[in-house]
């Protein structure tokens, strides 16, 4: 978890276990060779006892000699804006507060004190949701590379122990007894009952479950990036395609994988996916009518074609956008650009799905790139009359989920090109052209 040089945040609740785990930690730098820190975050849900909670722990961090970072948040706020639980709502707030002090501070790590009966906790919560594999691994030692937990397979008997062994003094935070949060529930009765009437060792016990299923799922992981390497392909960080024929001869565990990480790397909360959720999809997936399109509750979008499944997050708003000529401009909702310049009939480059070219005094200015509209008409080159665009977009085999990211280039009354597709009959270089226009478009530098 630390390396010889790191730079540690430890994220200090004032509680019993954060106060151990900062104890803990300053007695180890030396032998780590570590520089280390304290960040606390008063949710804003607890009113004075919240900010004597941040006076505690920044008192206690200056007793060791340790630098502290503190903010205060309205969770609250927070949860009414996202329409999610105040536990969820404080767990976002609290995680986007540790990163922010995290890259403040250029620290490699933050250390959470998380503990094996946290852990025990997380897999009952877990079991009564029915979760798989995936999520009764729990809480990771290791998370996203950043987070670590020293202290997971501590008990909560042992904290206590360590705290008046060391003379320690902590917080107590009384919303931990709300009996109407699942978490408190299955901390005051249900481990306890599970102790007294089937297994003194309970805690251990779930906690092992959690590390054998954490291997499971990082297996199954693993097997899921292979698969995405080889069947998928995603196209400018906002669709996926998924070779059909590919995902029918995958085992069904590795389906429910493939499922969370698709909604995962379209940038939607997989772990608010419920498992009938992720089953709907999974029996839909290859199995829908052609063209009908399926949503997720995560905001994911899915179309079954002939051969493929495509996912994009979802639906775009409409958009109209001037382009200058020569000038450039982002394609909304995408990483895609289009460029216009002009230049001699002599230099032109020859036209492509991704590139037109027009003679220039033949084409009105200024352009417009917009979504596709009602009634959308053009004259596709090479082909003599006009077609309505819905039935261009047949013809071309565009999936419905993505046709309203199409850009369309206007010159303000004709189409002259569906970029990415086909140039219109308008403006076409002739042998008197004597200056082209050239279209172009590109993918935008994922660095800028």
């Amino acid at each position: 978890m630390i390396r010889a040089g790191d730079r540690v945040i430890a994220a200090v609740s004032g509680g019993a276990d954060s106060v151990v785990l900062l104890h803990v930690l300053h007695g180890l730098r030396g032998k780590l060779d570590m520089e280390l820190g304290a960040a606390h975050l008063d949710h804003g849900l607890r009113g004075e006892e919240g900010q004597e909670d941040a006076a505690f722990v920044m008192d206690y961090a200056g007793s060791l000699g340790l630098p502290c970072v503190a903010e205060r948040a309205d969770v609250d706020a927070y949860c009414r804006e996202k329409g999610c639980s105040i536990e969820q709502g404080a767990r976002e707030v609290r995680y986007g507060f540790l990163k922010r002090v995290l890259l403040d501070q250029d620290a490699d790590s933050v250390a959470t004190g998380h503990t094996a009966d946290d852990q025990a906790e997380t897999v009952l919560m877990r079991l009564l949701r029915g979760s798989g594999s995936s999520g009764l691994s729990a809480i990771r030692p290791v998370r996203d590379g950043w987070i670590i937990r020293p202290l997971l397979d501590v008990t909560a008997r042992e904290i206590v122990a360590y705290a008046r062994k060391h003379g320690l003094s902590y917080r107590t935070d009384r919303t931990n007894e709300d009996q109407d949060v699942l978490r408190n529930r299955i901390r005051r009765h249900l481990v306890p009952l599970l102790q007294k009437e089937y297994n003194p060792h309970i805690v251990q016990g779930l906690s092992r479950l959690a590390d054998v299923t954490r291997g499971e799922a990082e297996y199954l992981d693993a097997k899921a990036t292979t698969f995405l390497a080889d069947h998928a392909r995603l196209e400018d960080g906002k669709i996926h395609r998924l070779d059909l024929d590919a995902w029918t001869n995958t085992a069904p565990a590795l389906q429910r994988v493939l499922v969370r990480r698709l909604v995962r790397t379209l940038g939607g909360n997989e772990e608010r996916l419920r498992f009938d959720q992720v089953e709907d999809a999974r029996a839909w997936i290859g199995r829908g009518p052609v063209g009908r399109i399926h949503e997720l509750p995560c905001g994911i979008r899915m179309e079954c074609r002939k051969s493929e499944l495509v996912l994009c997050r979802g639906p775009l708003t409409p958009f109209r956008l001037n382009l200058e000529v020569p000038g450039r401009v982002k394609v909304p909702g995408t990483n895609l650009s289009i460029r216009v310049a002009e230049g001699s009939v002599e230099t032109a480059p020859d036209a492509s799905a991704h590139r037109a070219v027009f003679d220039a005094a033949a084409v009105r200015r200024p352009w417009t790139v917009r979504s596709r509209e009602q009634g959308d008409r053009m004259s596709p080159f090479g082909l003599s009359g006009h077609k309505s665009l819905k039935k261009l977009f047949n013809e071309w085999d565009v999936p419905r989920l993505l046709r309203d990211r199409v850009p369309v280039v206007t010159d303000g009354m004709r189409i002259l090109w569906v970029a990415g597709y086909r140039q219109s009959n308008e403006g076409l270089v002739t042998g008197k052209t004597r200056r082209v226009m050239v279209a172009e478009l590109m993918e935008d530098d994922p660095v800028a």
